[in-house]
């Protein structure tokens, strides 16, 4: 729960109509927590005639992240049990142990200080990458 607040942003969208999407804002959070381990939250969100009570949807709630890295989720590779991030330098990737904070289904943002902004986080062709090994990028 201090992860979400009254007034945080939130897309709506229904399974019946995926390419329907309406922005909206929490009005409410009940901080009981049900025996499935739920917590009920209220949104106001404009429907404009295509959400309806009880229908089934997906919600994504919306936080800044202030200062915080961010990087994608397919970056981050585990070794012995541990996440690892490679980045490039001179041409060779670089073996960096990350701490990880906060997700969604695409990201994670950076819990420690391993990873600087500016630095080449290779996010393909990493899962058999060693230390230094070469890497040649290839552009999409």
């Amino acid at each position: 729960l201090p992860l979400i607040k009254s007034g945080d942003k939130v897309i709506v969208t229904p399974y019946s109509d995926a390419g329907f999407r309406q922005e909206g804002r929490i009005t409410q959070i009940n901080p009981l927590v049900d025996d499935k381990g739920m917590v009920k939250v209220k949104a106001a969100v404009n429907g404009k005639g295509r959400l309806f009570s009880g229908m089934n949807v997906r919600v994504n709630v919306h936080r800044s992240l202030g200062g915080q890295l961010v990087i994608p989720k397919s970056a981050v590779v585990l070794r012995s049990g541990k996440q690892v991030v490679f980045t490039l330098k001179d041409g060779k990737a670089q073996w960096n142990y990350v701490q990880t904070g906060l997700e969604n289904a695409e990201s994670y943002s950076m819990a420690d200080d391993a990873l600087k902004e500016g630095d080449t986080v290779i996010v393909t062709g990493n899962v058999n990458l060693a230390h230094e090994a070469p890497v040649k990028v290839i552009d999409n």
